[in-house]
């Protein structure tokens, strides 16, 4: 069998490759696209933080609900049963019991006499005239195969205000829970917002990077055109080739870097770290109008009481307090009633059951104390202590969170200067750029200032995404201290 030319085997593989091309690109997975708010609502349902919160949120709830009942009162059942092998028996000697007469309708002691008429006694002891005699016996008492059983209702009326101060701070756990998940779910967003703006800038110095490669690449054609013409040197091309090695470095660096933060997005997101994503980047370009926060913007509505943390610290003072009345609620007097019906069986004497009725049980139970050696005044002394000790954090962490808001304020002002000083810089070093150029272009600039008008505009272009993207963020963390993410 002949073999086929080298050129015609190359060819069939170029083919077949062509063909599989098509199939290729439609196997890959396409990048799926989010916007802001569609990452802070996939962080959300995905933050196992938050999901332990929410399910706090919801024990707290449970616990409550719990507390509720102990308003109510409550029924029970209740059964005993014994049986035992031993039997309880008693051997009774017999006895001699006197006999009384019937003295108009009253018993009298019927006592022997003598022919005197005088009493007769027998060791002291005065003698009857008739006696009943008890001959000797044995007593069987059995237990076994006794029962009672039988259903009571509790009802507690006044626990020293137990119940109610209870029930109050299980209310108090309940917004306390839920404000811990708003405190969460706003770090979740803050965590995206860094997460998606840095991805963004890292396109973006992508996208530089990969126009000043560009741009130098252009200049190095221009060079080695000029030095055919003989009008540059050797020498101009490998300062040209430093500099297109400098941007193709640079690129390398930029592109991994924006490989990274789009794994630590997906990270964040819950997403797998393989995941292929693009983002919206419409929000990053700024318009000539830039918010920028003052003292005298400055209302209620941009107020740190509006901070889930600022409420959280507020609603525990508030249960410190509670705290005082419940542990003050031991040392009050405590009334409780109960009602019950009951049925009892056996206890059999002589094999006769004793026990075999049924009935209603009320009872009353009422305790008072009245000394412990001043235990009940040191609790609550020490209860309103802790409530004390929280008062005075929620004050030094208030102005804590007022230090933070300002910051935060003169921080987005700050980001919002240098947003405009690096746009107009960028703009000067664009101009001066085209102008070194078509200088350079009729022989009327050396090649060293275009490098550097370059490299100077590449600098201000990376300084001005940077400073976007630091704005962007400071602007999140405004909103944070001020409740409002």
């Amino acid at each position: 069998m002949r073999h086929l030319p080298a050129y015609t085997r190359i060819l069939g593989l170029m083919t077949a490759a062509l063909l599989l091309l098509p199939a290729a690109a439609t196997a890959q997975p396409q990048k799926r696209f989010l916007t802001l708010e569609q990452c802070r609502s996939i962080a959300l349902d995905s933050s196992a933080v938050l999901r332990g919160a929410r399910l706090m949120e919801e024990k707290t709830d449970l616990d409550r609900k719990a507390v509720i009942t102990n308003f109510l009162p409550k029924i029970s059942a209740h059964g005993v049963y014994l049986w035992t092998s031993s039997s309880f028996d008693y051997d009774f000697g017999g006895s001699a019991l006197p006999i009384y007469k019937n003295v108009y309708g009253n018993l009298v002691p019927d006592l022997m006499t003598d022919v005197s008429g005088n009493i007769v006694y027998n060791n002291g002891i005065p003698v009857f005239n008739q006696y009943a005699v008890i001959p000797p016996l044995t007593l069987s008492l059995d237990l076994a195969n006794t029962f009672m059983a039988g259903v009571s209702v509790t009802q507690p009326v006044f626990m020293g205000g137990k119940i109610v101060s209870g029930y109050r701070m299980a209310d108090i756990g309940v917004r306390m829970a839920g404000l811990n998940s708003e405190l969460k779910a706003s770090e979740v967003i803050v965590s995206v917002d860094e997460a998606y703006w840095t991805y963004i800038k890292t396109c973006r110095l992508a996208e530089a990077a990969g126009s000043f490669s560009s741009t130098v690449d252009s200049m190095y054609s221009f060079v080695q055109n000029a030095i055919d013409v003989g009008m540059a040197t050797s020498t101009d091309l490998l300062k040209v080739e430093v500099q297109r090695n400098n941007a193709a470095l640079m690129l390398a660096k930029t592109r991994n870097g924006k490989r990274l933060a789009m794994m630590n997005l997906c990270h964040i997101l819950g997403l797998p770290l393989t995941a292929e994503i693009e983002v919206d980047q419409s929000g990053f370009d700024l318009d000539s109008t830039i918010f920028v926060p003052s003292e005298g913007m400055y209302g209620p509505q941009d107020s740190i009481e509006n901070r889930a943390d600022y409420r959280l610290l507020q609603e525990q003072a508030e249960l410190k307090r509670r705290n005082v009345d419940f542990v003050r609620s031991d040392f009050l007097p405590s009334l409780g009633v109960m009602a019950g019906y009951g049925y009892t069986y056996g206890l059999r004497i002589q094999d006769e059951v004793l026990l075999n009725q049924s009935g209603f049980t009320v009872m009353a139970t009422l305790k008072v104390p009245i000394f412990a050696w001043g235990e009940g005044s040191l609790k609550i002394r020490s209860a309103r202590k802790e409530h004390e000790m929280a008062m005075e954090e929620l004050d030094r962490l208030s102005g804590l969170m007022e230090l933070e808001r300002t910051q935060n304020m003169y921080a987005v002002s700050e980001a919002a200067l240098q947003v405009c000083m690096a746009r107009t810089a960028l703009e000067s070093a664009a101009t001066n750029l085209k102008v070194c150029s078509d200088r350079y272009e009729t022989g009327m600039e050396t090649l060293v200032n275009v490098l550097e008008s370059q490299t100077q505009w590449h600098q201000c272009g990376c300084s001005y995404i940077e400073a976007v993207a630091e704005y962007k963020l400071a602007c999140t963390r405004y909103l944070k201290s001020i409740g409002k993410l």
